[in-house]
């Protein structure tokens, strides 16, 4: 499974390959940070099924230019490269990921630049007989009859392997 670790790690990688000289800093630096530098921030949204997880996770994306009064072109410049970086794919681990409702702002003099990731993840269920009777008992313990699951079958997910020609 992709965890938010993953997913800012591969936000910051690809940050520090379009800017290597300029910070990314922590989401709870409030003051005296070096200018210019970067936040980046996560917000999630998770629904769940038996069989996997579905994740739609906000990424913002906060740029504060080297002057605070004089940085129009700087912050244009930015938020071109930006756009260009996080444009359709990010590659988190070992998946890649679209990118959606790419929006960039610029508010009293930062650049906000945003944008959605959606995907989901198999759980990880054993492959016995018995696992939705340990995961999901009735109120005597047993979960549902066999008839129940050759009317609605339960499909493991499989490993999808892709190879990718430039």
């Amino acid at each position: 499974m992709i965890t938010t670790k993953d997913l800012k790690k591969a936000i910051n990688d690809r940050i520090n390959n379009k800017f290597s000289d300029i910070e990314i800093n922590s989401n709870d630096v409030k003051e005296g940070f070096s200018r210019p530098s970067f936040f980046v921030q996560l917000d999630g949204r998770k629904s769940s099924t038996m069989e996997h997880v579905d994740k739609d996770i906000d990424v913002q994306i906060y740029y504060f230019p080297s002057n605070e009064y004089n940085h129009a072109i700087e912050l244009m410049d930015t938020q071109e490269i930006l756009e260009s970086a996080f444009d359709l794919k990010l590659r988190v681990v070992n998946r890649w990921l679209n990118i959606t409702e790419t929006n960039a702002v610029i508010t009293d003099g930062v650049l906000n630049m945003s944008f959605s990731l959606e995907f989901n993840d198999a759980r990880n269920i054993e492959e016995d007989s018995n696992w939705i009777e340990r995961e999901f008992p009735d109120a005597e313990g047993k979960g549902p009859g066999k008839d129940h699951f050759d009317k609605y079958p339960v499909e493991l997910m499989e490993e999808l392997e892709m190879i990718l020609k430039e």
